[in-house]
């Protein structure tokens, strides 16, 4: 196990500057090289309290500009028609992708990894997909899958 001290608001229970044991690959391979943590040295817990502060402020506006995007996903709803058997599972199926493509469409830009689909939707009806734009900032997009036979 590694220390690592937390560079952002990471996981519920990570807060900036806290001092957490993770697996060596986990530290090495994705926390260190994409800025969400240093290495747990002297030089680097003390550096990490003097920009506390500037940390603080940064995910602060994070989570406000987080909590505008989940306000604007929240008043959406997505209703796609997909061709369907008459037991109304799906010849194709909805994933992530075409929820992005749904987002940028009403001016909502987040990343792939933020939507939490699970498997793909293979058959119709309402779905309500959750979507993580901050570790404290959650929000959930309806989802209508309509085949063109039942759509009114």
């Amino acid at each position: 196990m590694t220390k690592v001290v937390v560079l952002e608001k990471f996981k519920k229970n990570w807060d900036i500057g806290s001092v957490v044991s993770v697996k060596d690959g986990y530290a090495r391979n994705y926390l260190v090289p994409n800025g969400k943590a240093k290495f747990a040295t002297k030089e680097n817990i003390e550096d990490i309290k003097s920009m506390e502060e500037s940390l603080l402020k940064k995910d602060d506006e994070n989570k406000s500009n987080a909590s505008a995007t989940a306000s604007r996903i929240n008043e959406l709803k997505f209703t796609k028609e997909i061709a369907a058997k008459e037991n109304g599972e799906l010849y194709g199926s909805l994933s992530v992708s075409d929820i992005v493509s749904f987002l940028s469409q009403n001016n909502v830009n987040i990343q792939k990894k933020f939507i939490k689909l699970g498997n793909k939707i293979k058959s119709t009806g309402e779905y309500s997909v959750d979507i993580d734009l901050h570790p404290e900032i959650n929000c959930s997009l309806d989802i209508e899958i309509l085949s063109p036979k039942t759509s009114v």
